[in-house]
């Protein structure tokens, strides 16, 4: 069976959120004899290496297709009153390559966002078109709702008609394709209830990769009280949490722990991430070659997560590393195995303080639920497993 692979961005290197999953959705496919091609936008000349880095990792065929100016793009969708989303990640030369794959030069084609859809109702005639498989990932459309809902005027107006405007797309999408996925049932429960009900979606997780996310050895782990938050640092999401976390609950917790540090760790941080470290407690690390020495340090991981979609792979990289988690319930949203017994769940200032204090005073009572939320994702969250509806599909075919 031949297929393309849609995506927003060149899916190499694994290190975030989509990128993480779309490789290993590839990987998968590739591993089980499927004939993978991949077509991805290209914002700059990184992304071309990341491409050929990819082809040659995976032994598959990549093509990129170059973004005009962010600003033009952002007009285009304006004037043909599309979502921002849809002209961020719209290209001449990817529709003008979508157009041929819906004539039939491939039996599947697998598109990795809501945004992207719009190159197939956009598009070709599908008469006689090959299978459409949409990754939703998260439900985008609530993401932006969560968005203005926490926002003042004019971004309330943009957020709230990003939603509508990617609503009509997710429902466009799970009537017209084959097959729909997101991430968790939660996800799926949310869909149905808000969006659309026309046809059945189906959960596609994400796994770890245990051979990069393990346990550190007992000399490794940090006896100073460390608390440790990754992600890449210019997504509203982990800039609010972050911000939430040191404005609210930073200062009680340095009052009962003075030598206590909070590590962010991840690309791009923007500059009111930047500012935060001008505490000297907080440290700031932008982009960093290999996360996993920061998990290894740390005392506890936080995810103080206030508008969040989906789930929130920071999470499940940390369970995999056998370290205390403090997060928000929706933070914890999506992954099976949360509960009080493998992680704290935390929804106030009072409670993420009381938690984070207790991981250094009570460690044996913390990394019992270290330990049992380490054992769960061992026992569920391999790729292999989590690929399985995405493989039974594909044989449905």
């Amino acid at each position: 069976m031949k297929m393309s692979v849609v995506a927003q961005r060149v899916p190499y290197p694994p290190n975030k959120g989509e990128k993480l999953r779309t490789y290993h959705q590839i990987a998968r496919l590739v591993q089980l004899g499927y004939g993978v091609t991949v077509h991805a936008l290209q914002d700059n000349e990184q992304d071309i290496a990341n491409a050929k880095a990819l082809s040659k990792t995976l032994g598959i065929d990549v093509h990129t297709y170059p973004l005009k100016a962010k600003w033009r793009r952002y007009l285009w969708s304006l004037a043909r009153g599309q979502a921002l989303s849809v002209g961020a990640f719209y290209s001449k030369g990817l529709q003008a390559k979508v157009n041929d794959l819906l004539k039939g030069q491939e039996d599947v084609v697998l598109f990795s966002a809501s945004s992207l859809s719009y190159y197939v109702f956009s598009g070709a005639d599908r008469e006689g078109s090959p299978h459409l498989l949409m990754d939703f990932m998260d439900v985008d459309s609530d993401k932006w709702a969560q968005y203005a809902s926490m926002a003042s005027f004019p971004m309330s107006w943009v957020y709230r008609r990003e939603s509508a405007k990617i609503k009509a797309l997710e429902i466009k999408t799970n009537q017209q394709f084959v097959q729909t996925f997101l991430i968790a049932n939660e996800e799926v429960t949310l869909f149905h209830n808000k969006v659309c009900h026309h046809k059945d979606v189906k959960v596609l997780g994400n796994g770890l990769d245990f051979k990069r996310f393990y346990p550190a050895n007992t000399e490794e782990r940090n006896s100073a009280e460390n608390f440790l938050f990754t992600g890449v640092m210019d997504y509203k999401p982990n800039i609010d949490a972050v911000c939430w976390f040191v404005e609210h609950c930073w200062p009680a917790i340095k009052t009962h722990m003075p030598q206590a540090t909070f590590t962010i760790a991840g690309m791009n941080p923007s500059e009111k991430i930047k500012a935060l470290a001008k505490d000297k407690s907080i440290q700031v690390t932008g982009f960093v070659d290999d996360i996993l020495p920061y998990f290894h340090k740390a005392t506890a991981f936080v995810a103080p997560f206030r508008i969040a979609r989906g789930v929130q792979n920071k999470v499940l990289q940390a369970s995999a590393c056998a370290l205390p988690i403090i997060t928000t319930s929706m933070g914890a949203e999506g992954i099976s195995f949360a509960s009080e017994q493998t992680m704290y769940l935390a929804n106030t200032d009072e409670e993420f303080i009381a938690s984070c204090i207790d991981v250094v005073n009570n460690p044996a009572g913390a990394n019992q639920k270290a330990q049992q939320g380490y054992t769960a994702i061992r026992e569920a969250y391999s790729w292999e497993q989590q690929l399985k509806p995405l493989e039974d599909t594909l044989a449905s075919l």
